[in-house]
C-alpha cells in the first residue's frame, strides 16, 4: 500500500468514528428530565407520550390532566414536573384545571424531596383557592404539605343592624313641684346601623373600627300628684365610633367560630328632640305636644367602654355573625353644669333633667366580607 492510499484509509476511518460518536451523543440527550434525581428507566414510548402531551392546546387540557395523574400513579415524578411545567407555559387552563395541575406538581416535588419547591407551590395553590379542603382522593404528599399551612384574611369589612335596650343608672333625681316621693320610671330603646373595618395581623387577633348611626328613645314617667303623671320623652340621633380588639376562638378552620371583643367608643350627639307634658291616668286621648329640638343640656361628646361576644358562621369569603354586647357611658347623659339651660322645661314644665348614666345592652346581626387572604405556615413549618 503506497503512502497516498494509507492517508485515504485513515481519513475514512476517522470520518466513520466521528459519525458514530455524534449518533451516540444524540441518543444520550434524548428524553432528558427536569431534575437529576428524577431520572427513571422509562421506555421510549413513555418519553414520546410525555413530549406530545406537553404540546397542548385548549382542547387537549383534559387529556393532559389525565396523563399527569397516570404518570404520577406510575411513579414517574420527573415527567410529572416536565408536563406540569409545559402545561403552564402553553396556557389554556381554567382555574380548576390549574389547581389540578398544581396538585400533582406539589405531590411530585414532595416525592422527589424538593421541599422548598413543594412549599412554594403549596402557597401558590392556597393563594388561588384559600378554602380548599383536601380529600382522600388527593395524593398523600399533597395532603401532607397542605396540612402545614392555613389561610387567613388580613382585611374585612362588614355591615350590621341592631336594637338595644338601656338600663338607666340614676345619680340625681330633681323635683320642683312633685308632691309624691319615689323614683321616676324610664323606658329606653335604641336602633343602630353599623359599618365596620377589621385588620387581622394574626389568626386569633384583630383590631376594628366601626362607625355606627344610632337612634335613641328615652321616656321618663313620674307621678306628680295622685293620678297625674309627668312625661318627658326624648328622641336622639347619635354617631358612635367603636374601636377595639377581637379574639377569635379558632382551633382549625371551623365554619362556626365564637369570638369575644372589648374596647371603647366615642359618642357624638347629632340631634335631640323632646316633648314634655302632664297627663291624667284616666285621660286616654293622645294629646302630646309637638317635639322640640334641644341639645343644650346634654353631654354632646361622651365616651363609653364596651365588650361582648360574637357567633361567626364562615361561608368562604363571607362571615355571617350575631353580636351581643354591652356599653357603659363614662359621662352622664345630661351635663350637670347645664341643668337650668332649657328655660321651657324649667318654667313651663317645672322640670329639671335627672342626672343618670346609660348602660346599653344590644344585639346586632350582620355580614362580613373577607379579602386579602394570606397563606401562613403552622408551627413555624417551612424550608
Amino acid at each position: 500500500m503506497n503512502r497516498y492510499s494509507a492517508k485515504i484509509l485513515i481519513t475514512f476511518m476517522l470520518a466513520v468514528v466521528s459519525i458514530s460518536a455524534a449518533n451516540a451523543q444524540n441518543d444520550n440527550f434524548s428524553g432528558v428530565n427536569l431534575f437529576d434525581n428524577a431520572a427513571s428507566l422509562d421506555d421510549v414510548n413513555d418519553d414520546t407520550t410525555s413530549r406530545h402531551a406537553a404540546m397542548q392546546d385548549a382542547d387537549t387540557v383534559a387529556e393532559n390532566l389525565r396523563t399527569l395523574e397516570m404518570l404520577y400513579a406510575k411513579g414517574k415524578y420527573g415527567k410529572v414536573l416536565v408536563l406540569a411545567r409545559d402545561m403552564h407555559r402553553q396556557g389554556h387552563l381554567t382555574k380548576r384545571q390549574n389547581l389540578v395541575r398544581l396538585k400533582y406538581n406539589i405531590a411530585a416535588f414532595k416525592e422527589l424531596a424538593y421541599h422548598r419547591y413543594a412549599d412554594s407551590a403549596a402557597r401558590l395553590f392556597l393563594k388561588k383557592d384559600p378554602f380548599y379542603q383536601p380529600s382522600d382522593s388527593d395524593p398523600l404528599p399533597f395532603r401532607e404539605v397542605l396540612e402545614n399551612y392555613y389561610t387567613m384574611p388580613r382585611l374585612a369589612a362588614w355591615a350590621s343592624v341592631g336594637v338595644g335596650m338601656f338600663n338607666v343608672l340614676q345619680d340625681t333625681v330633681r323635683t320642683i313641684v312633685d308632691t309624691l316621693s319615689g323614683k321616676p320610671e324610664y323606658w329606653a330603646r335604641s336602633s343602630s346601623v353599623q359599618v365596620g373595618f377589621e385588620y387581622r395581623p394574626i389568626k386569633f387577633f384583630s383590631v376594628f373600627i366601626a362607625p355606627t348611626y344610632n337612634t335613641y328613645t328615652i321616656k321618663r314617667t313620674k307621678e306628680r300628684i295622685e293620678g297625674v303623671y309627668f312625661h318627658h320623652d326624648e328622641y336622639a340621633k347619635m354617631l358612635t365610633v367603636p374601636v377595639g380588639v377581637e379574639l377569635g376562638l379558632y382551633k382549625r378552620r371551623e365554619i362556626v367560630v365564637p369570638s369575644i371583643y372589648g374596647g371603647a367608643q366615642f359618642k357624638y350627639l347629632i340631634d335631640s328632640k323632646f316633648s314634655a307634658f302632664n297627663k291624667a291616668s284616666d285621660n286616654f286621648h293622645n294629646d302630646t305636644p309637638d317635639k322640640k329640638s334641644d341639645v343644650s343640656t346634654q353631654n354632646r361628646l361622651n365616651m363609653s367602654v364596651l365588650g361582648g361576644m360574637k357567633l361567626n358562621v364562615n361561608v368562604r369569603r363571607l362571615t355571617y355573625f350575631v353580636d351581643c354586647g354591652v356599653s357603659y357611658d363614662m359621662l352622664s347623659y345630661y351635663d350637670p353644669a347645664k341643668k337650668y339651660c332649657n328655660s321651657e322645661l324649667l318654667f313651663q314644665n317645672l322640670y329639671v333633667p335627672d342626672m343618670f348614666h346609660l348602660m346599653e345592652f344590644y344585639v346586632r346581626a350582620g355580614v362580613k366580607v373577607n379579602f386579602h387572604y394570606n397563606t401562613l405556615a403552622k408551627y413555624r413549618y417551612g424550608y
